[in-house]
């Protein structure tokens, strides 16, 4: 199975794909987010680096998210991962492949899930999310949830995120679009991009990723 750089806009379903394909294949995810949050729970010396910086309210730079990456990865022992929501910059585009070609990774396929505004910001407008991580949508059959406003998993009650509001995120799009286009042709180059429309069912989506991914 091919490696997985996954990328898309806000809406787009990367955690709901990301799930399949580790529940499925055995992929490990690896979010930035997430790997933030670990790395600093850890009590390790980048850790508190990590704590301190985000305390004071500064922006994590290009160049710890990149060790943070090449770090996890180093201990992945050749299993397949998904790297979601990374690069988001050029720079980071860039030293990502360097760290790719010191792991000696090269099966590897850039996933760019395309989605419409319009339809991104339907899904926005109708995303809710519970305590747990799950999240739904009451206006997709298949990601509503059992019974309104609870989580089927753990039966707290579901809310909206503080951002997902249509005039904000709608700004949050179009910047998504503007700084993903250099990235596109960086992978269209290293004829390692595959785009794949999203204005679809989960399973159709899904179909797809494993169509690329075999």
């Amino acid at each position: 199975m091919k490696n997985i750089i996954l990328i898309a806009p806000p809406a787009a379903g990367k955690g709901t794909q990301s799930e399949i394909l580790v529940q499925k294949y055995g992929y490990t995810h690896i979010s930035m987010g997430d790997l933030l949050r670990e790395v600093i729970s850890s009590g390790s010396t980048l850790g508190k680096e990590l704590k301190n910086i985000i305390d004071s309210g500064a922006l994590v730079n290009d160049d710890l998210t990149i060790e943070l990456i090449y770090n996890k990865l180093k201990t992945l022992e050749g299993k397949p991962f998904i790297v979601d929501g990374f690069p988001r910059t050029m720079y980071q585009a860039l030293e990502f492949e360097k760290v790719l070609t010191k792991l000696n990774i090269t099966e590897y396929v850039a996933v760019l899930l395309d989605l419409s505004k319009e339809e991104a910001v339907k899904r926005i407008d109708g995303r809710l999310i519970c305590k747990c991580g799950k999240s739904y949508n009451i206006y997709q059959d298949n990601l509503k949830p059992k019974v309104d406003g609870i989580c089927d998993k753990c039966g707290a009650k579901l809310e909206k995120r503080d951002d997902d509001n249509v005039e904000a995120f709608k700004k949050r799009y179009e910047i998504f679009q503007t700084n993903i286009e250099p990235i596109k042709e960086h992978y269209q180059k290293l004829q390692k991009l595959e785009i794949i429309d999203v204005n679809r069912s989960i399973s159709e989506i899904a179909e797809d990723i494993e169509k690329v991914i075999k």
